[in-house]
């Protein structure tokens, strides 16, 4: 496991570990090297001296530069690494400390965050020991062992907060991918529903007028108003889905239903009182019913249609039942999505085979 996470930046996901993110490019980190040269502010170096400065730099620098990029599996070595520069120029005039606080910063970055604290403290005890072991005065190689503790500990928090940030983005991205693929689930169960309820109307009506329209042309006329008519409101439906308006009044869909059953040739039964379903679960029971009614009406070869309404101790419950030739039990996109739209509200729905026919059942919170 590396600790390399995603980034979202200028629209695109770019990848950067937390410490890249936390430190820009790295460069302006190294401001700190000024600190290796300090003591030649009272002592003047020689050129042994000098050359050893440039050279531990020198080591040290592409491990710093790379090692934003490097891998759990190699922190570990490059903190060492770091740390073995700054032993090594120890008994020179040199703030060698400095590479040791760059030690613990890359130590801050390991995984677990007791793998960083151990890392740490290992390198704090190396750094104390170093300056005992040359028996350096505690005020020369002390502030070093307090910065590699400080330095560490910040970068953990550091580390620590940029990981938590895009714990959260993830979190984010991640609620508006599922909000996006309900409302196209929604989208699907409403226009499926209302694509299926007009065509199936204005199939039915066509039929009529087509057979009315030799002896009796006033009412083929009138069947062809009411294609016309249907297929508007079907279009309002439609746009009403797409915006997330869709589901009139139970009232006003157990009327059309009851319609619809008539020109069907069913013989539609209604019991139960429509209005006196609170508006919110009477939207959800009229979607209910709407794509209930278009399944007798296209497949169940019924000739009569019972629909009873219920409300009372706090639920509101719908049944349709037909004495057709029963509906298959393995659920479409009509029986799919009325199922998906209940149980979002707190409801079900159940189905029951009859002889002849179906029993659908269906409830809601009221």
């Amino acid at each position: 496991m590396t600790d390399r996470l995603p980034i979202r930046e200028a629209g695109a996901m770019q990848t950067h570990t937390p410490y890249e993110r936390a430190a820009g490019n790295g460069w302006p980190w190294l401001a700190y090297l000024i600190f290796v040269p300090f003591p030649w502010l009272w002592a003047t170096p020689d050129v042994t001296i000098i050359t050893a400065a440039a050279v531990a730099v020198g080591v040290f620098l592409p491990l710093y530069l790379f090692s934003a990029r490097m891998s759990q599996r190699a922190l570990p070595f490059v903190a060492m690494a770091m740390l073995a520069i700054g032993i090594a120029v120890a008994p020179l005039p040199l703030g060698w400390t400095t590479f040791c606080i760059y030690a613990a910063v890359i130590a801050a970055r390991l995984r677990p965050r007791r793998r960083a604290l151990l890392g740490i403290t290992a390198v704090a005890l190396a750094t104390a020991a170093t300056g005992l072991a040359w028996a350096q005065p505690v005020l020369w190689f002390g502030p070093g062992v307090l910065f590699v503790v400080m330095t560490g500990v910040a970068t953990m928090s550091s580390v620590a907060f940029y990981e938590r940030t895009q714990a959260l983005l993830a979190s984010q991205e991640e609620v508006r991918r599922l909000a996006g693929t309900a409302e196209r689930e929604r989208i699907t169960r409403d226009l499926h529903d209302v694509v299926g309820r007009t065509l199936t109307l204005v199939a039915l009506k066509a039929d009529l007028a087509g057979r009315l329209v030799e002896r009796d042309p006033l009412a083929a006329r009138a069947e062809l108003a009411a294609i016309a008519a249907a297929a508007r409101s079907g279009l309002a439906e439609v746009r009403a889905a797409l915006s997330g308006q869709l589901g009139g009044s139970l009232a006003n869909e157990a009327s059309a239903s009851l319609a619809a059953l008539e020109t069907a040739g069913i013989e539609p039964v209604l019991t139960g009182d429509p209005a006196a379903v609170p508006a919110d679960a009477g939207a959800i029971l009229a979607m209910t019913l709407r794509e209930a009614v278009t399944n007798v009406i296209r497949h169940a070869g019924a000739r009569r249609c019972a629909i009873g309404i219920e409300a009372g101790n706090g639920d509101a419950r719908l049944v349709v039942e037909d004495d057709g030739v029963g509906l298959s039990f393995r659920e479409g996109n009509g029986l799919r999505g009325m199922r998906q739209r209940l149980v979002a509200a707190g409801g079900r729905l159940e189905l029951q085979a009859l002889h002849p026919g179906i029993r659908l059942e269906a409830s809601v919170p009221a």
